[in-house]
């Protein structure tokens, strides 16, 4: 693993659009410097995106990355782009996520003279924006190979359903309630109603896959995450936003469940007798990816890594949901929960670059 190179992509903060040109500088001159091409790919919006090509024949295989990282934030112990090393683990915004996956990749690329597949090393410019959605949708292959997950292989990502339900009342002086509607209590009625679809939906939802973490069955997650209401300490508010996150699963998708929650919210409010109207915000569908290159993957990662597989589905969205139309989709990489990914002290274990190395390496060697 080449350790300098990573300290220097960490040292980039390429959360600021102005300091992109040079993280993609030096991904192609150390591309370039291993003896493989390198291309830069600009996307419709401008956002510089990097295609390293290894040498090898066979089935096209994307190693999905990311340059980008998500700013700072507080917290910090230590300066987030001055990378340092500390008993094993290397600390700076993005040396998890996912900056340590590209040198690992690069690396490996520049080990393997003659691969058993056509590699290429994707190097995407605004994923955690989302802005590199059109560009990843547009890349060809026979296999994705989503490096920007936990050491646990996964196969799939949870959906999600995102509605902005905004509840009506009355507006009144805060000392004459009695002439307004609290939009507000309304709002706090739908607040319980989430909360306690939620625990229905942990309990009888699941999925029959594993979760990335924590669940031994994935089940399905609404939650209430976002309460807007009121303009002064005076007013009765007559209207209150509820935001609502639902993560769906393979098995209870968003086909199945946006009709089962707002006929269950319709319900409750016509009990109640709450005036609202929703607005669907987010759509993004569940999936899984099984087949035969996704079984010979898992053989591989348990010959190189001597750890085993329980196939999961990750909590989160990925940049899976991008290819899963066209080509088979694993994921994995140097993530564990603990690393602070978009937290304080972001870390990554230099243990958890060197295994993606040698298993990437080993694709090379043997084929998917």
């Amino acid at each position: 693993m080449d350790l300098n190179l990573l300290k220097e992509l960490v040292s980039i903060d390429t959360s600021k659009p102005e300091n992109k040109p040079k993280a993609v500088e030096v991904i192609v001159e150390a591309a370039r410097n291993r003896g493989l091409r390198a291309e830069v790919v600009e996307d419709s919006k401008g956002i510089p995106n990097v295609l390293v090509y290894g040498k090898g024949n066979g089935k096209k295989v994307l190693f999905v990355t990311h340059y980008d990282v998500v700013p700072p934030g507080d917290g910090w112990t230590r300066d987030p782009f001055t990378p340092v090393v500390e008993d094993g683990k290397l600390y700076g915004r993005g040396a998890a996520d996912d900056k340590s996956a590209i040198v690992a990749v690069l690396d490996a690329l520049a080990s393997v003279e003659n691969a058993a597949v056509e590699p290429v090393l994707v190097v995407a410019g605004a994923e955690e924006t989302g802005e590199s959605e059109g560009f990843m949708k547009e890349l060809e292959g026979d296999v994705a190979i989503i490096v920007d997950s936990g050491p646990n292989p996964t196969i799939g990502s949870s959906g999600v359903l995102k509605w902005t339900i905004t509840v009506k009342g009355k507006q009144a002086h805060s000392a004459y309630p009695f002439l307004g509607k609290n939009a507000l209590y309304d709002a706090a009625k739908i607040v319980t109603f989430v909360e306690r679809f939620a625990s229905f939906a942990e309990k009888f939802l699941r999925s029959e896959y594993a979760g990335a973490e924590h669940y031994e069955k994935l089940p399905v997650r609404p939650s209430a995450t976002v309460l807007h209401a009121g303009s002064a300490w005076n007013i009765i508010p007559s209207t209150a936003e509820v935001h609502v996150s639902i993560r769906t699963i393979p098995e209870w998708n968003n086909d199945l469940m946006e009709p089962l929650f707002l006929e269950l919210l319709e319900e409750f409010a016509r009990e109640n007798g709450i005036e609202y109207e929703v607005r669907k915000d987010i759509d993004m569908e569940a999936w899984v990816s099984e087949g035969e290159e996704t079984e010979r993957f898992y053989d591989l990662y348990r010959e190189v890594t001597g750890l085993d597989v329980n196939p999961a589905v990750e909590l989160g969205g990925t940049d899976g949901v991008h290819f899963k139309d066209r080509m088979p989709v694993v994921q994995f990489g140097p993530m564990r929960p603990e690393n602070n990914i978009h937290g304080p002290d972001e870390f990554v274990y230099l243990k958890d670059v060197e295994m993606v190395e040698r298993v990437v390496r080993e694709i090379l060697r043997r084929g998917l």
